[in-house]
């Protein structure tokens, strides 16, 4: 007998399944056990670090002043991240934890350890802050920096708005969160390329490790390479053009936002870097000959009309005077390379060896990201985006040599392309098994090269050798240079004095080598009073005890005049210019010595001199600081230049947010388009560069 059919109100609800079990596995607590071991390790070992452990380090830098067990725990953590990775289970819990771990020890390390924050220059730029914050202004005849005041402004506002008093903190892990907002845009943009799971998380990985660059501090170009970053995956993200697909849809508020957003962030990066900006022309204007941005080069025009707008307006105190300085190297590509690299290996042999394995290192990755494209090229992929990325950095090589640092600068920006194909060499697919009997000839034929079960257990195995080695060689590659890239709480408490007595000025001299005294000082200066302390250089005696030019230098700087000697000045000296291991402890026992100098601030790592006797006459008020910015002449090819930018910026702008709304339509209701915009716009581009030209012909 049948039993008659259930009905049901299609209003009552259906009963809830039931929740299913979570299943913990044994091989995911392994994991996440030996990784919180491994960071409880690893922190506990940096405990264990202190001064004078931090002054005894040696050549190879901070590795010689951490204990084995951080080492050793640092490299686990790689480990544990390519064994969760290679995982048959899916597990990104753990590996976004494994990652940041490794942002956290790898690019924390010295604001772990350091009881100040490092890198002297991140003082002078926060002097920067300081001086906007107070005035205002800007001083574009006293720094070139001066010419690019948008993140200086921004972190005045953010400070200011915010209420931070002591800006210090915000110094010590600005290199942790810079690294954070680079991964954030750059998982974005892996994730616009359609990259497969495990290679974009190695991807990521490998971007942390691999960031020994050290330009993540308190920095413009912290701050517009993650600019560089998000422009990025935006433009990938909002705008791609893959190989046999359609251009990604959407309205026309949509479109236009995002293009307006491309374009802030531009803005953004003109205003606070010189080099960023054309990095970014490069990239669009080479993606859209790969084919791979529904973008036009006539965006990339307008990007370029705005970046030498700017340089030509605003930053007019940076290049008046001196365009043979800045377009000297324009051109020179082998002399660029030499002195970014070739010239930069010198000093002592420890310090040589760490210069060494920078290069090798920096050699490696571009390895193995040409055997990642290799290898992706096999399973089937084109990744002519990838390769845009990784190599079009090399463009800005016949640029300048952008201060010895343009090598540096392109293993920067080529560092994302790179890490992605470096990625695809270990993971170039998902795995999946070969066909098997029941496949036919033709299907199998048809299908994409994949990465058979053993060749993907080789590349594993190998992924997590290389992680080891990876770790290893970013310790030394990173921190390298800490013995002078550190400071010491003695340098800042001497600094200072000096901040609390510059009225209404004063002079300080630094020890540079002899020679070239007036580099870039070794000291945390210029972090208060930018518009009434001076620094000078002053040359080192090769003989420490020969103290009498340092008196003279004194005497010469005037009333109000102190000498500074610290202890990373020595190492500077003695890493990159060949002065003896014990000079700062010689040169410190014959100026204390000296009756004629007295010590106004001593400390084991660092004093401030002053004379016995003050040199006669008043003390000076002004310093040389030149007028506060910006700086304009205007002449009546100023005018027309600055009236031209405003007609092809917009002009350009909705030529673009036109076409991307509707390519064919536009052809259809606006035919001479197609004609009339090239002539119109060539032409006013045209206008603006000869008016350009001869603003700069008339200013050198």
């Amino acid at each position: 007998m049948t039993a008659p059919p259930v009905t049901r109100d299609r209003a009552t609800p259906l009963p809830a399944a039931p929740a299913p079990r979570v299943r913990i596995s044994r091989r995911g607590v392994a994991l996440w056990s030996a990784a919180l071991v491994a960071l409880a390790a690893y922190l506990w070992a940096l405990t264990r670090v202190t001064p004078a452990a931090l002054d005894r380090m040696n050549g190879l830098g901070l590795v010689s002043a951490l204990p084995p067990v951080a080492l050793v725990a640092a490299c686990a953590l790689g480990v544990l991240f390519f064994l969760a990775l290679n995982s048959a289970a899916v597990r990104p819990g753990l590996q976004l934890f494994l990652l940041l771990a490794a942002v956290f020890t790898l690019h924390g390390a010295a604001a772990l350890v350091e009881p100040v924050p490092r890198f002297p220059t991140a003082y002078q730029h926060l002097g920067f802050v300081d001086y906007i914050e107070r005035t205002g202004h800007t001083l574009p005849l006293w720094d070139a920096r001066f010419s690019w005041p948008g993140f200086f402004g921004l972190a005045a506002l953010l400070l200011r708005t915010g209420g931070v008093d002591d800006p210090l903190p915000v110094l010590r892990w600005s290199e942790v969160g810079s690294q954070l907002l680079c991964l954030a845009a750059l998982a974005v943009l892996l994730r616009s390329l359609g990259l497969p799971r495990r290679t974009r998380w190695c991807a990521l990985w490998f971007f942390v490790v691999a960031s020994w660059v050290g330009q993540d501090y308190f920095s413009p170009q912290a701050f517009t390479y993650a600019l560089y970053l998000a422009f990025l995956a935006v433009l990938l993200t909002a705008f791609p053009a893959p190989a046999g697909t359609r251009p990604r849809e959407g309205g026309r508020l949509e479109r236009a936002l995002l293009l307006g957003l491309l374009t802030a962030l531009f803005l953004a990066a003109v205003t606070a870097h010189q080099l960023t900006p054309f990095v970014m022309i490069a990239a669009v204007g080479a993606l859209r000959l790969a084919r791979r941005t529904t973008l036009s080069l006539w965006f990339a025009v307008l990007l370029a009309v705005l970046a030498v707008g700017w340089i030509s307006l605003a930053a007019e105190g940076f290049w008046s005077g001196h365009l043979d300085t800045i377009f000297g190297g324009l051109g020179q590509l082998g002399g660029n390379v030499s002195s970014g690299v070739a010239a930069r290996v010198k000093g002592d042999p420890a310090h040589q060896a760490v210069l060494y394995l920078r290069v090798l290192l920096s050699g490696a990755w571009f390895g193995l990201a040409v055997l990642g494209w290799w290898r992706r090229r096999r399973a089937g992929h084109g990744e002519r985006a990838l390769l845009v990325l990784a190599f079009t950095p090399f463009l800005t090589l016949g640029m300048q040599s952008y201060g010895g640092e343009i090598a540096l600068r392109v293993f920067l920006f080529a560092l994302p392309g790179v890490a992605a194909l470096a990625a695809c060499f270990f993971y170039p697919d998902e795995w999946r098994p070969l066909p098997g009997r029941s496949t036919s000839r033709s299907m199998s034929r048809a299908m994409p090269r994949s990465t058979s079960r053993s060749t993907s257990r080789v590349m594993s195995t190998l992924a997590v050798g290389w992680a080891v080695v990876a770790v290893a060689g970013f310790g030394v590659a990173r921190y390298g240079n800490e013995q002078f890239e550190r400071v010491t709480g003695g340098e800042t408490t001497a600094l200072g004095w000096v901040y609390q007595h510059d009225h209404p000025s004063a002079r300080v001299l630094y020890l540079g080598p002899v020679g070239n005294p007036t580099t870039t000082p070794a000291i945390p200066w210029n972090e208060r009073g930018m518009d009434s302390i001076a620094y000078v250089g002053a040359a080192a005696p090769v003989d420490p005890a020969d103290v009498g030019s340092l008196e003279a230098a004194l005497q010469a700087a005037g009333p109000q005049s102190y000498l500074i000697v610290t202890s990373t000045e020595g190492a500077d000296l003695t890493a990159n210019d060949g002065y003896a291991p014990d000079w700062y402890a010689r040169a410190r026992a014959a100026l204390d010595a000296d009756p004629r100098l007295v010590p106004v601030v001593s400390a084991p790592d660092a004093a401030l001199y002053r004379l016995a006797v003050p040199p006669p006459g008043a003390v000076a008020t002004d310093i040389g600081i030149g007028p506060v910015g910006p700086l304009v002449h205007w002449t009546g090819w100023t005018i027309a230049e600055a009236a031209l930018l405003a007609v092809l910026a917009p002009l350009l702008l909705w030529y673009e947010a036109a076409r991307l709304r509707a390519q064919a339509a536009l052809a259809r209701r606006a035919r001479w388009a197609r004609w009339a915009f090239p002539l119109l716009g060539g032409g006013l581009v045209a206008a603006f560069v000869v008016a350009v030209l001869e603003r700069f012909l008339t200013l050198r």
